[in-house]
């Protein structure tokens, strides 16, 4: 793998550049689309955004990394095979996470400087994973930052100021949602929790609930420490769980939305009360027929 290095790395810059030098036409295309009768005030320098990586390493310091990953494993006595395939996949995961940032950053930096763009637009593209399906649709201000994971795909739309205060966004979690098949629902967001939302579960209170570090097993039964509340809670546990143990309110926390639906998937009415009573449905929702 060492010997493909240099070439890795100058596809990459290269990448880097064709991402940088479309964002401006992608603003004027904006621009354009909205109304706008000005050309954008302000050309971007492609070159600028070529040779770092988005936490300002150098992108051949970030290539070593996955090298690294590779070299290490063939230390350990991993075969080979292995190791290639190691440092293959860390690779694919710099190159495209890169790539992807040097785009929407050049779209972020052209925004900043058009008085006419107020802010962006988090564009999802399928097949996505649960956490960036719950934020598209939603608007940011110019200034604020794009929130992202290792491969994120996700793209920033411009938003004019008129665009703005209408509020409106293209495309909602729950269209988004609406418009996967059900084997994608499942893959995005595990299937319970799928289920729950396919229920009339709040997209978002069912994503946070797994939030890392929220979730853990006890009596066999999966709960969650995201949005815990003390009212009832005690109760409708019990009534849930049933193994004897002794709780103070303030101690314990809901159940997920996968577990509500592995206790209670094949009662549809009382599925979507439980969803409901611990706050996965908002309580002026009406159930789903």
């Amino acid at each position: 793998m060492e010997e493909i290095r240099p070439q890795v790395v100058t596809a990459v810059e290269e990448a880097q550049q064709e991402a940088a030098a479309l964002a401006p036409l992608y603003i004027a295309g904006t621009l354009l689309a909205a109304g706008a009768v000005s050309a954008p005030l302000a050309l971007l320098v492609a070159g600028a955004f070529v040779g770092l990586a988005a936490n300002g390493l150098l992108i051949s310091a970030l290539m070593d990394f996955a090298f690294g990953y590779y070299r290490r494993a063939r230390l350990l006595d991993v075969p080979e095979t292995d190791a290639r395939a190691l440092g293959l996949a860390k690779l694919l995961t710099y190159v495209a996470t890169e790539t992807n940032d040097t785009a929407r950053l050049a779209v972020h930096v052209g925004s900043v400087v058009e008085p006419d763009i107020a802010g962006y637009e988090r564009v999802v593209t399928l097949p996505a994973c649960g956490r960036c399906i719950l934020l598209s649709g939603r608007l940011y201000r110019y200034s604020t930052g794009f929130l992202r994971h290792p491969r994120c795909d996700c793209s920033m739309r411009p938003i004019t100021s008129e665009q703005w205060r209408e509020g409106g966004s293209s495309r909602s979690p729950q269209a988004l949602f609406g418009s996967m098949t059900r084997a994608q629902q499942d893959k995005a967001f595990g299937r319970g929790e799928a289920a729950a939302i396919r229920a009339g579960a709040d997209i978002g209170r069912v994503v946070n609930a797994r939030r890392a570090g929220q979730v853990y097993v006890a009596g066999g039964h999966e709960f969650t420490r995201e949005a815990i509340t003390s009212r009832g809670i005690g109760r409708q546990l019990g009534a849930l769980a049933r193994n004897g143990g002794r709780y103070r309110r303030s101690q314990v926390p809901r159940p997920t939305a996968a577990q509500l639906v592995n206790a209670l998937g094949d009662d549809q009415i009382e599925l979507v009360q439980q969803l409901r009573r611990f706050g996965y449905i908002r309580h002026d929702e009406a159930i789903p027929a």
